[in-house]
């Protein structure tokens, strides 16, 4: 009797011999689940994001109805029969309060309630690795399961299930610019064979509705414990993307999240409509001292700082001066050459098909004026090419295209022709602008 008691205190209660029940087991995974997410306390993390775009060797019937058949099949049989078309960076905090996810760009303090994709206008985004995949499919009874055996991850013993969710009583919706539709799904889960923490979560689309023009969306998610107001929860440590269009250029998306942390209700954060531009705390509490500058006035800025394509994201604050005065005679004010002026990358694209180009997104948000920062609203006029130190060719400095886009006011963008290896956007760029006049108050 004491040599069974000893043994059955060994298997444990999820134990038979040494054998893991699957059933009790999987039980057990959703239950943990449940519990972390129900107890996730509201926090913010960084996630960095790198997005990368590939064109297929092989040839596609675009927008044939077996075209999509193909692009699987033949992305399954050769996943690196791709060449490498353009590269990018993203740089968001994003918040979680209670089941939603908000969004905002890196180090604005300020959440509101737009969507991601209203936040990031160009490229392929994704939401839900922190709350609404684990309980659409753990929490809820959207799902079915199986179980498919024990494997070995990262060198130790884990426990693999199959699920599927049918269109049914999915919540998976797959947007372009201007369709939403829902998805079935399905994929797989694996979890510590001895602690029942879920590990890794694999989500694969059914192919989807041909007007979306994309074929299937794959998402990986890579899950770690972390300690918040004293009881472990499950967090993110990193979500890939990969999305196959019908017209054979697959996208990856990456990313990483860092700096997780609790936000108290004493937390200097914002959820409200976004503000007209950035403030500095110095600006907010000298609100009745704010200057808005008249419209029409030339704004003649360039960076103080070199930014690096390899490195540098979306999101990301960038300073600058102003390289000569600003006169606005209708508030008889001059603001002085070499005043700061601060603003943040909207877009730093690598393109590789066709050359080697950089297309540069910028937007100036803010000027200081004796300690105190002032919103600054402008419209893109130009670049002074010369100052972006490209290589001359034929004895002539690149001219770098430059101009703005309707939906995105205030971004400047400028296209940098045949950038050399390692090329670095240098300190004293130089842009040229315009104010523009005040939007009306929506209230």
């Amino acid at each position: 009797m004491r040599h069974r008691l000893f043994y059955l205190l060994l298997c444990g209660p999820a134990l038979l011999c040494g054998q893991i029940d699957p059933t009790q087991a999987l039980l057990e995974i959703r239950r943990q689940v449940a519990a972390s997410t129900n107890r996730l306390p509201n926090y913010m993390c960084t996630e960095t994001v790198e997005r990368e775009t590939f064109q297929p060797s092989f040839s596609v019937r675009a927008h044939n109805a077996d075209s999509c058949d193909q692009i699987i099949e033949s992305a399954a049989k050769s996943p690196n029969d791709f060449k490498l078309a353009s590269i990018d960076r993203l740089r968001l905090d994003v918040a979680l309060g209670g089941a939603a996810e908000m969004y905002s760009w890196v180090g604005e303090g300020r959440f509101d309630d737009r969507a991601l994709s209203e936040i990031v206008k160009q490229g392929t985004t994704s939401t839900g690795a922190f709350g609404s995949f684990l309980h659409a499919i753990f929490v809820s009874d959207a799902a079915t399961f199986s179980f498919k055996g024990e494997s070995q991850l990262a060198g130790r013993q884990v426990l693999e299930y199959g699920f599927e969710v049918p269109i049914t009583r999915s919540g998976y919706i797959v947007s372009n610019q201007t369709l939403n539709r829902v998805t079935a799904y399905s994929g797989k889960f694996t979890a510590d064979a001895n602690t029942f923490d879920l590990l890794r979560l694999e989500i694969r689309t059914d192919q989807l509705a041909p007007e979306l023009e994309i074929c299937q969306s794959t998402t990986t998610l890579d899950y770690t414990k972390a300690r918040m107001s004293g009881v472990n929860v499950l967090l993110p440590s990193e979500a890939n993307v990969r999305m196959l269009a019908n017209n054979g250029r697959e996208s990856h998306n990456r990313t990483v999240f860092s700096g997780c942390h609790q936000f108290l209700g004493e937390s200097k954060l914002i959820f409200d409509d976004p503000p007209a531009s950035a403030q500095t705390p110095a600006s907010a509490s000298a609100k009745s001292k704010t200057v808005t500058l008249s419209d029409g006035l030339k704004v003649s800025v360039a960076l103080t700082q070199s930014i690096d394509p390899a490195t540098a994201a979306a999101g990301d604050p960038v300073t600058g001066r102003l390289t000569r005065p600003i006169k606005d005679q209708s508030i008889d004010l001059t603001i002085p050459k070499g005043a700061k002026v601060n603003g943040r990358v909207f877009g730093l694209l690598s393109v590789y098909v066709g050359g080697n180009n950089l297309e540069f997104a910028l937007k100036w948000e803010s000027i200081e004026l004796d300690g105190v920062s002032h919103p600054l609203d402008l419209s893109l006029k130009g670049a002074i090419s010369g100052s972006a130190k490209l290589p001359v060719i034929r004895g002539h400095f690149p001219e770098i295209r430059s101009g703005l886009r309707a939906e995105q006011r205030g971004v400047g963008f400028f296209l940098f022709p045949e950038v050399f290896e390692n090329y670095q956007i240098p300190a004293g760029f130089e842009t040229e602008w315009v104010t523009l006049p005040a939007l009306p108050s929506s209230k």
